[in-house]
Order: C-alpha cells, then sequence, then structure tokens
C-alpha cells in the first residue's frame, strides 16, 4: 500500500489540448477530494506519458494500474533531466520506480503533496472525484 495512505498526488492523465499540454492530478485531504488539471511543459507531458507506458507488472485483464508521485527526487545540472519516483499499483501489488522528469513538474507534485487542505489550490481548474 502507498505511504502515507491518502496523501500522495495520483497521476490521473497527460493530455493536449489546443496545443497546451496539461496533467489531471487526484488529491484528497481533509474530506475533500478533486481533480486539478495543471499546465504543463511539452517535457512534462513526454515525461508523464512515459510513466503511463511503463510496465511493471505482467498484464493481467481487467486490472487498471494507479500512479502516485512519491516525494523523492534527485536534481541533476540539467533542469530538465531530473529522477523522481512513482508509484505504480495494479490490483493489491505495487512498486515505485525512477522516471526522468523535468524540475518543475517534481516541484508542482511536490506543491500539491505539501498541502494540508486543497484550499491553496482553488485557483486552479478542478472537479471532485469521483472516487470518496
Amino acid at each position: 500500500m502507498r505511504f502515507p495512505p491518502g496523501k500522495l498526488p495520483e497521476i490521473i492523465d497527460a493530455y493536449e489540448r489546443e496545443g497546451r499540454y496539461f496533467a489531471a492530478i487526484r488529491l484528497a485531504r481533509a474530506g475533500d477530494d478533486r481533480i486539478f488539471e495543471l499546465s504543463i511543459s511539452a517535457t512534462s507531458h513526454a515525461a508523464l506519458r512515459r510513466v503511463f507506458q511503463t510496465r511493471p507488472f505482467d498484464q493481467m485483464p481487467g486490472l487498471s494500474r494507479r500512479y502516485f508521485f512519491v516525494p523523492s527526487y534527485s536534481k541533476r545540472d540539467d533542469p530538465e533531466r531530473c529522477v523522481g519516483w512513482i508509484r505504480i499499483e495494479q490490483g493489491k501489488d505495487g512498486r515505485s520506480v525512477e522516471v526522468k522528469m523535468p524540475e518543475t513538474l517534481i516541484a508542482n507534485l511536490l506543491w500539491l503533496y505539501e498541502m494540508k487542505t486543497l484550499e491553496s489550490a482553488k485557483h486552479l481548474h478542478s472537479r471532485p472525484s469521483a472516487e470518496k
């Protein structure tokens, strides 16, 4: 299981719309559960697309994978090639993998992780999460 339970930002999707890139991130705090839309760079989009293509488990029909940002990272001389950790869960199995991603993406995910309430993210476009 994730540690700490319910605190890790869940990366739902990365997509392009009208020539811009976005990430959908689910975050639950203090009884509020929302999916936020973050504007991201093309490099961040490519990094998240690589995350979604990672297959650390055997393919099991009917089991979907979930992706969580783990607040562990290392900086590099090139801010576009830092290393962050993503926890991938499929059913009851979970594994953390190292992923090259831009420092700006790591900083945004850390900001979400460190929130005590969702109040400081109210300026972002969001919607209620269907999962409670």
